[in-house]
């Protein structure tokens, strides 16, 4: 079941559902709460060589920017201004505006889901699918968090579980090589 803005509102009231800084009306949607882009950046570097997955951890400027350009094509890293912690008993979903959509920018590439127990600022991966350059503005509504209500709680919760993103403060970069199970061949 997806939370109304009620029940959202509710829940915020209550400490259930955490979001700081607390969402302005504007930002409250029927079923949803637009979260806004922060200044922080992460662009990958580009090299020549493939960058193995399994043994090697991408390279990335970090940027920090009240208005980043980003070109046609072009993928960056970014962060939320909110710090968003989900209950136990609840999962999100990160979903992109439409009014940010329309102009040709992929909020999340592959990754908008957000386990319960999670705790930390969100982050983002933008692509600009679009034929133009288009402006970032710090503070702008990037992007809607959705709330859904589980049947039951999980055995465990985000975090319990080695996940690595937990607490994550700002723009964090793919932690991939951390897993466990990627291990080079022979190894």
């Amino acid at each position: 079941m997806i939370l109304t803005d009620k029940e959202i509102l509710n829940r915020l009231k209550k400490q259930e559902i955490t979001i700081k800084p607390l969402p302005t009306q504007e930002q409250i949607q029927p079923t949803s709460i637009d979260l806004r882009l922060s200044n922080d950046y992460l662009s990958p570097i580009r090299t020549e060589q493939a960058i193995d997955l399994k043994n090697e951890e991408q390279k990335y400027q970090q940027l920090t920017a009240s208005a980043l350009i980003l070109p046609a094509g072009e993928f960056v890293l970014a962060s939320t201004k909110e710090w968003i912690e989900v209950p136990k008993n609840l999962t999100a979903r990160v979903e992109g505006r439409s009014s940010i959509g329309r102009l040709g920018i992929a909020i999340h590439v592959t990754a908008g889901f957000i386990d319960a127990g999670f705790k930390g600022n969100i982050t983002l991966e933008i692509k600009n699918l679009s034929n133009n350059s288009l402006i970032l503005h710090e503070g702008m509504r990037i992007c809607q968090i959705v709330f859904e209500e589980l049947t039951g709680e999980p055995t465990r919760v985000y975090g319990e579980a080695g996940n690595k993103y937990q607490g994550q403060k700002g723009t964090t970069p793919s932690l991939i090589y951390y897993d466990e199970d990627n291990v080079p061949n022979g190894a």
